[in-house]
Parts: structure tokens; sequence; C-alpha cells
């Protein structure tokens, strides 16, 4: 069965449905994290240690599946960097990965998929006021690919190709599944200012506003529909029929137009010329606690000030939600829906040879299927991935930090559209401004897969992983991730006087509160 096929039978048994990548709290999450840690907490825009930064590029990959185990003879870093040994390759120089290198995991429960690539593209934040007020104009191109509620046959048959003895010649009943892919676009502007400043208590908010353009859409939401695999006579039987006895199934696409005719001017950004466009949203607050509050705060010509190039607290916590908010995908130049309820269907090799890009694969569906244009909507809407985020960050001692992050998807595995990645970790760092050191320990992949990671930052380059065991092939691993960049900024000024005068230290003020009770 050729690879074109084998995507034909996970659309229309699967469907498709979009996931966030990963969430890098191995570089995103320390004080000289710029941009980076806008999207956890727009409120980090506001008190940063920058008086302007500036992201250049960015970019990470991420996978994790529930049923896949990666035991190939070469790890995921080789196939990223084309560095695969020539034994493991074909004539024509092709990487060979044998089936029995995914090994399955059968358990007989529903599977799912995650996978992610994304470009962190041009992004500015700068500082007024002394840090009062935070400004932020960010922008990002994400790829993601998710699929839920994936029957454990079917996913047998995806693994094979359709090729595995033991799913072959059979009829599987119940089958279902949910599948987005989505290529988005986003512009956002962040803003967010320190609300208290009462000595040990401080706290500040922010809020971001996104535009969301769809760039790409396919879907498919499919259930109480069977298929089968069988061989073909009329080759030798060396390619198969898919048989389906029963497909009830939405599956939809917008047509390649829709990113080739992309034009990055204001009326295509902020009209209706997208395959999609909407608005999307974050809000958050972060609060610190500085118990010596009086070491970095001083007097300069009379004013009270504090000194902006320094960390001030103890611990700082934060909360935030993220992405909420949905695509709508309604020009009907560029989209196209098709419900169906059909029986007695199947899907032949020969259909689907020298097929004109995306278009012309779902053309062959739709004749498979016997469906017309008279039959297609023109629109529908897909939610965004939207999350709960809160983290801790402690200090043990100066430019030594432990953070905690959970990140939990608010989105239900019926919902239609992109659903965040949930995790829980833990990361020690070692942080300066002109360098750091992380090593997150994690628990992601929906909670299913355990990970140590390393990450770093020396000078305006950032680079990491969350799970280096899968990045190097090591336990037969689930999952895998990696993201670089390279940013830069212009820090804040200490103070101008080579003696300033420091104020005393005060009584906190949620301290003073509860004396008084």
């Amino acid at each position: 069965m050729n690879r074109t096929l084998l995507i034909l039978i996970w659309l229309l048994a699967t469907g498709l449905h979009t996931a966030l990548a990963q969430h890098m709290p191995g570089v995103a999450m320390g004080n000289y994290a710029g941009t980076q840690a806008l999207y956890h907490n727009p409120a980090f825009v506001a008190d940063s240690r920058y008086a302007f930064y500036i992201n250049g590029i960015g970019s990470q990959t991420y996978i994790a599946n529930s049923h896949i185990k990666y035991n190939a003879p070469y790890s995921f870093l080789s196939l990223l960097t084309n560095n695969v040994p020539d034994q493991y390759r074909n004539e024509k120089g092709a990487i060979i990965l044998p089936r029995a290198d995914l090994e399955q995991r059968l358990n007989g429960r529903l599977k799912h998929l995650n996978l992610g690539a994304e470009a962190r593209l041009p992004s500015v934040m700068f500082s007024l006021r002394d840090g009062k007020i935070g400004i932020g104009l960010s922008s990002r191109v994400r790829a993601i690919l998710n699929t839920t509620e994936t029957t454990e046959s079917l996913a047998q048959a995806l693994r094979s190709r359709g090729k595995a003895p033991e799913i072959q010649s059979i009829i599987f009943e119940n089958q279902a599944t949910t599948l987005h892919l989505n290529g988005v676009g986003e512009l956002a502007l962040t803003l967010g200012g320190v609300v208290m400043d009462n000595e040990a208590d401080f706290l500040k908010v922010g809020f971001t506003v996104k535009r969301v353009l769809g760039l790409y859409n396919a879907h498919v939401v499919a259930d109480n529909s069977s298929f089968g695999v069988f061989p073909d006579e009329n080759y030798n039987n060396l390619r198969e029929i898919i048989e389906v006895p029963v497909l009830n199934a939405q599956y939809g696409y917008t047509s390649e137009g829709a990113f080739q005719n992309f034009t990055p001017n204001p009326a295509w950004l902020l009209g209706n010329a997208p395959a999609g466009s909407g608005w999307g949203f974050d809000v958050g607050m972060v609060y610190e606690y500085r118990p010596n509050v009086h070491k970095y705060s001083y007097t300069e010509k009379g004013q009270r000030k504090r000194d902006g190039s320094k960390n001030k607290y103890l611990y700082r916590m934060a909360v935030s939600l993220t992405d909420v908010g949905r695509i709508n995908y309604k020009n009907p130049n560029y989209v196209n829906v098709q419900q169906v309820n059909v029986i007695n269907r199947s899907f032949r090799y020969e259909r689907f040879q020298n097929l004109q890009g995306t278009d012309g694969f779902f053309n062959a569906v739709d004749q498979s299927l016997g469906v017309t244009s008279a039959t297609r909507t023109t629109s529908f809407r897909s939610v965004l991935p939207t999350t709960f985020q809160a983290s801790l960050d402690y200090m043990v001692k100066p430019n030594v930090y432990i953070n905690t992050l959970w990140v939990q998807n608010l989105r239900g595995a019926g919902a239609f559209g992109m659903k965040g990645e949930s995790i829980l970790s833990v990361t020690p760092r070692y942080e300066h401004r002109w360098y750091e050191l992380s090593v997150p320990v994690s628990i992601m992949n929906q909670y299913g897969s355990f990970g140590i990671g390393l990450a770093g930052r020396a000078g305006p380059l950032w680079i990491g992983t969350d799970h280096l065991a899968g990045l190097l092939n090591i336990g037969k691993p689930k999952m895998v991730n990696l993201y670089a960049g390279l940013s830069m900024g212009l820090y804040r000024r200490p103070p101008s006087s080579p003696n300033p005068c420091y104020l005393e230290d005060r009584e906190p003020f949620f301290r003073r509160i509860f004396r008084r009770r």
C-alpha cells in the first residue's frame, strides 16, 4: 500500500485533530526568557529584566503518542540532522524504517497522536516607566496534527500500512477517530502592568489579544464505522483494497490556494480573504514575594525607585488562561466540507496515483465515496487549544532557581479543533543574564510519559529538549521534542548613582492585613 493510500485510511478512519506543541519549560520560564515567556503568561511582559528584547527566529518540533514505541537502530537526532548511517538507507539514499522498529503498545485502549512544528517569527517587547508597563508584539506559525479517540485496530492497520497479516482480510466494526490538521498564523499584541508594589508584595497582570489566521485545515471525525484491508487480485495481491462497509463521518479541507494566495497586508490579515480567521486572547497574573526588597530599593534625586536590573523575589507564583478563541473557516473559495453516511465503498490503489497535491487527493476521496459538489458545504468553526497554566518559581540562592510548571488542556476529547498538551514539570536552573542552564524533569504526553531534558542559553542562542532519552533513542521512547532559536535584548540599567540611598525594609502588605485581624 503506498503512502497516499495510508494517509487516506488515516483521514477516513481516524479523524484529524490539532494539538499545541510543547511548552519549552527549559528556556521559557526564566527571567531572561523575553517573548518566549509571554506564551505562558502575558503578565511577564511587565517588570522585565529587559528594556528592549527582540526574538529573531525560533522553532520547535514535537511528537508524542500512546501506541508506538520507537525502537530503530538510529536516534531521532540522527533523523532530524540527516546523519543516519548508510547501512540504514536504500540504494536511492532514502532512510529505511522497518515496521518492526515501530513497536506497538496493545492494551485495547483508544490511541492518540500529537505532532507539531512551530516557527516563532520576529517579535519584540519593551519596558516603559521603569518597567511598570510592558508591551509585546509577537508573531508565529504553527503546523499541528493531533488524533484522539482512535480505535486500536485502526492504529494497528496504520502502523503496518495495511500489510500485517493479523489485520488483513478482517472487517473491523465500531471504528472511530477524530483528526485535525491545522496550519495557523498568529499576530499578537501583549500589554501588561504593575498593579501593586507594596514592599514585599508585588503583583502584575497582563493581557494578549491575537489575530489568528487559518492557513490550512484538514479534518475527519468518524464513528460507528467499519473497514477491512484485502489483497487486490488485480495486482497479484501485491497491493491492497480498503473496503468500507459503513462510514459515518464528516471530513473537510481547505484548498491549496488558501496558503498559495497569502498576502501580508492589512486588508488580508484583518479581512475575510483567508480560508479562516478569528480572534483569541490570553490573560494572566503574577505575584512575587519580596522579603528583602529593601536591598533593591533606593532614592535618586528625591524619587523612590527599584533596581530594574535585579530579580527581587524569594518566590514567584503565576497563573494564566491561554489560547481562548476560535477560527471561523467560511471563505467559499477555499473551504470544502462533506458529511457522509455511506455503505459498501472501497478505496483502490489506481485511483490515488499521480495526484496533483492535496486537492487531487481529496478529489480522489470524493470519487471513492460517491460525493459531489452538490453536497458540499463551505463553513465550519475550529477552537483554539485553550489551556490553564500555573507556575511557581523559587530562588534557592542568587542565580539558582527551581521552577514548577503545570499546563492543563481545557478542551474535551470531542472538541472540534485544536487541543493543548498537558504537562507537569519541575526545572532546576542556573540563571545569569548572559547564560543559563536548566534540567527540566517532566510528566508529559498527556501525563503518559516521563522525561528528563537539558536546555541552555548562551548569548543570543537558546536550545533544548524536554526528553533527552527520546532524542538519543534511549528506552524505546514514545515521544521526542527539540527547540532552538536566536534572541537578544538590552538590559535595564542599575542605579546611575554609585552610592544610592537604599530604603529600609517594611512589613509586607499581606502580613499587615493578617496582623490587624
